[in-house]
């Protein structure tokens, strides 16, 4: 379903998130550090859409800054779009799946990473919107 426009205001920071996912369908999630809003609870990468930035590229930045990953000449697939709430921060999640990605993922900014089946990441402590966006995903 496309935002409505009060969904999708300015006052909504706008945030892509990836859902890179290996050959056997693990997902890749991360820790957020001590010091950040909702610290030590787990998330999947992402990060803010610059002004003038496709979410697309967004994406791929976000990713080889945090990551080390290059999605540069990646097709991401959209998989949902969703208002969230958080208490720190009013977002706009655009989620995105990448099955074709290139390197290594490691936490360049000391972020905890670990690759998970889609049962072990909801056995753990993550963002209120995880469980929304694991039910969008169809395997």
């Amino acid at each position: 379903m496309p935002p409505t426009e009060v969904e999708r205001d300015a006052a909504r920071l706008h945030v892509v998130v990836a859902l890179l996912r290996r050959r056997d369908r693990r997902l890749l999630m991360q820790q957020r550090l001590p010091g950040t809003p909702c610290a030590g609870q787990w998330e999947f990468p992402g990060g803010k859409v610059e002004p003038g930035e496709s979410a697309p590229r967004a994406l791929a930045r976000e990713l080889h800054e945090e990551l080390g990953v290059d999605a540069a000449r990646a097709h991401p697939r959209a998989l949902i779009e969703l208002p969230f709430d958080y208490a720190h921060a009013r977002v706009w999640l655009e989620v995105f799946l990448l099955d074709d990605f290139s390197g290594e993922a490691s936490g360049r900014e000391g972020q905890q990473t670990k690759w998970v089946t889609r049962a072990q990441a909801a056995q753990l402590d993550v963002l209120g919107a995880v469980p929304p966006i694991l039910a969008a995903l169809r395997d």
